[in-house]
């Protein structure tokens, strides 16, 4: 009776997911692999999700970046690719699944079906079932059903706050645009034992040291010093 059940709720689950997508698929086996994790599929000896993901993977970014080309006209190269990035990446595309229902039209391994799926997971089957809808509808079709579900969240995306998500290379574009020379980044202090350090680095721009930054990694304390010399540089604007 579990069973039956279960099988219910999740064919209720497939067609919520193709409604959604707006295809009702012709191939059914083909959206069947795009929801089979590889622990469901080494039980079972059939084929996985990676190969579709890949292709989804590809498809979507090509997709995501002709419908921020069209609703983002006045848009820079750099604005877009931060824009693109926001969209596509693992926790947009994770809630995206769920909006979707398509966690409960997954196929886990039994190791995995008793707690929930993580958002790696769902990230990729998503991209895995656009695979899927691409080799089933064709591109137009593809096209039309990314431009439905991510045209909400492109409403959502502010371009300055996009930027001071990526303070290095906003940095960068702006030392470009005034024909100066690229930021420099110096390391300045390493603080704490070898299992907690935290490095402190400084931002040069035009020039001028603008401010510092610490992190936890090297990176992140480069990304706090650009994020604080972009905050100085906007002061001084004001």
């Amino acid at each position: 009776m579990a069973e039956q059940q279960r099988m219910s709720e999740r064919r209720h689950a497939l067609g919520r997911l193709e409604a959604a997508l707006g295809h009702r698929f012709a191939r059914p086996e083909v959206l069947e692999q795009a929801l089979r994790h590889r622990s469901a599929a080494h039980e079972q000896g059939v084929p996985s999700f990676e190969r579709l993901e890949f292709l989804g993977d590809a498809a979507l970014s090509h997709a995501v970046a002709a419908l921020l080309f069209t609703r983002w006209p006045d848009a820079s190269e750099g604005e877009l690719t931060r824009a693109r990035a926001a969209l596509v990446r693992e926790a947009s595309l994770a809630v995206l699944a769920g909006q979707l229902g398509l966690p409960a039209a997954l196929q886990l391994g039994s190791g995995l079906r008793e707690g929930s799926a993580s958002p790696a997971v769902l990230a990729d089957a998503l991209e895995a079932v656009l695979g899927a809808l691409l080799l089933d509808a064709g591109w137009r079709s593809f096209r039309a059903a990314v431009n439905r579900l991510f045209s909400p969240l492109v409403a959502t995306l502010d371009a300055a706050q996009l930027a001071l998500e990526e303070p290095k290379s906003t940095l960068q574009e702006l030392a470009q645009k005034q024909g100066l020379p690229l930021p420099v980044y110096r390391e300045v202090e390493i603080r704490g034992p070898a299992h907690h350090r935290v490095y402190v680095y400084e931002a040069e721009f035009g020039g001028r040291v603008l401010a510092r930054g610490e992190g936890r990694s090297k990176k992140a304390a480069q990304q706090e010093a650009a994020r604080r010399a972009l905050e100085r540089l906007e002061g001084m604007e004001a």
